[in-house]
């Protein structure tokens, strides 16, 4: 996967950045901070084992992940998602 494809998740889902030695993302929602999500910055394409631990950290199944990639998932459906795994209140 494309760095630039998960700077655009990180956009979509509005996610708080911050960048240190990894661009860290937090998930907040009404004041609370509810996930952190981060990936290193290092060169090149982002590994699949990292892919997937960036889809375990948006407590994401494989097929909502790519739809989150892929645009159909918008950012009000995964708070539904999470809200729907017990995540949020």
């Amino acid at each position: 996967m494309k760095k630039n494809e998960i700077e655009k998740i990180f956009k979509k889902l509005d996610l708080k950045v911050r960048s240190t030695g990894h661009n860290y993302g937090w998930l907040i929602v009404s004041g609370k901070k509810i996930l952190r999500v981060h990936y290193s910055h290092g060169k090149g394409d982002i590994p699949e084992k990292v892919v997937n631990k960036i889809r375990g950290q948006l407590k994401l199944p494989k097929k909502d992940f790519k739809e989150l990639a892929d645009c159909p998932l918008t950012y009000k459906d995964y708070i539904n998602v999470l809200k729907q795994k017990g995540i949020i209140d």
